[in-house]
């Protein structure tokens, strides 16, 4: 078993991650290899440091953080870099979409989806409404999904496939895990996988 922990977001989050890995690093990865903080500060949740960060790093295992950068790449970066080394915790941080840019998970989903042309209707209707104050970044990649799975949106355990955390990542229909826009990531859990 690998000696580090994975904390992300969320659990779709996870859910992309574990299907990345399998995909490109032909491995899968136990549920005890990731945590989620359910916000990008969820690390730190009331100023205090989520115990099981700190219980990683007692047991000897290496830490990895996976963030959204959201607007502000290097003040993410800033932040998260010295909240940790005041915890006196070392870590291997990640910010989607690719460790230098603003933006977040769907940012990059957005990059590596396959049906361009209905991507880029998305990325179209945005551009008109950008007005208005709120972002729809999240549901680009769920009316993508929507578009694309027609009537079969349900799985037979009748999981909503549209969802983050019951998506399909390795379906090629939809997503490119092999996309250069990924290489950012895989060039960072290289060296743990």
């Amino acid at each position: 078993m690998p000696d580090f922990t994975i904390y992300t977001e969320s659990k779709a989050d996870v859910k992309f991650l574990n299907d990345f890995i399998a995909e490109v690093f032909n491995n899968t990865l136990p549920e005890n290899n990731f945590d989620t903080l359910l916000s990008w500060s969820g690390y730190k949740a009331g100023g205090v440091l989520k115990t099981e960060i700190q219980q990683n790093f007692d047991e000897g295992n290496e830490t990895i953080i996976i963030l959204d950068a959201d607007a502000d790449f290097k003040g993410r970066e800033r932040e998260v870099s010295a909240d940790f080394a005041a915890y006196k915790i070392p870590i291997r941080l990640f910010l989607f979409p690719d460790n230098l840019n603003v933006g977040n998970i769907e940012t990059l989903l957005a990059g590596i989806a396959t049906d361009r042309k209905l991507m880029d209707c998305f990325l179209e209707y945005e551009k008109c409404v950008a007005l208005y104050p709120k972002k729809l970044n999240d549901s680009r990649i769920y009316s993508y999904l929507d578009m694309l799975l027609l009537d079969n949106w349900k799985d037979e355990k009748g999981k909503d496939l549209r969802r983050e955390e019951f998506r399909n990542y390795r379906n090629k229909n939809h997503w490119d895990l092999k996309h250069t826009d990924l290489n950012p990531l895989k060039e960072f859990l290289a060296s743990f996988l």
